[in-house]
């Protein structure tokens, strides 16, 4: 990553100790209906006991321990060591890897998996690249009948988006957040099947299932 990397894990490492409490302003942004959201997730899985569970920048393992409590498998990342510590109080049986999405695909995750999930991760991607990430799970890291869910802060346009940021004021911070407009045409035109919901006046989930494609 390059040296002036603006989401280095060490901002992460640093956030670690305050994360959990920082989760919980549920009305300030960008926290805005965090539960809310991470229980979506857990109830579009429809996870099943035994099911192998990847959890794409489980942080803490705030939506990790949802999928524990239904007996799946875990298999948590992350690229913040502290992060990490943090969430394997939370869940020992899990396995944990220290991993960036930017990077090279760890060697012990190359295997499919039931369902792949993530929550607040994939804003400090790009388009093109939050895209192909999500082309490359779907093809070669889901399991027949598997889901890829992803939450995030997410918007249905860039005009409620700049009403939303003028909203909050200070709080907020310009990062690749998602449209739904123009995301879910560019999941669509890469060969996703893929459907939006809307969550929260700042959070959304795309999920996508294994396809044909290749």
């Amino acid at each position: 990553m390059p040296q002036n990397d603006p989401f280095s894990s060490n901002n992460f490492d640093s956030w670690a100790k305050s994360y959990d409490r920082d989760v919980q302003e549920q009305t300030r942004f960008p926290f805005n209906g965090y539960e809310r959201v991470l229980e979506t997730i857990l109830k579009l899985a429809e996870p099943q006991a035994g099911h192998a569970v990847l959890d794409l920048g489980t942080g803490t393992g705030n939506l990790a321990i949802r999928f524990a409590g239904k007996d799946c498998k875990l298999w948590c990342t992350d690229f913040s060591e502290v992060m990490l510590e943090k969430a394997r109080e939370k869940l020992p049986q899990a396995h944990f890897i220290v991993a960036d999405l930017r990077a090279e695909w760890p060697p012990e995750l190359s295997r499919s998996f039931d369902r792949i999930i993530s929550a607040y991760v994939f804003h400090h991607f790009e388009l093109d690249a939050k895209v192909n990430l999500c082309r490359e799970l779907v093809t070669k890291h889901l399991a027949p009948n598997g889901k890829l869910i992803i939450a995030d802060i997410s918007f249905p346009d860039s005009s409620t988006m700049s009403g939303f940021a003028k909203s909050v004021g200070d709080l907020w911070e310009d990062e690749f957040y998602w449209l739904a407009d123009e995301s879910m045409d560019a999941l669509k035109n890469a060969g996703m099947n893929v459907t939006y919901r809307q969550i929260s006046p700042c959070a959304g989930i795309y999920l996508m299932k294994a396809s044909n494609l290749s």
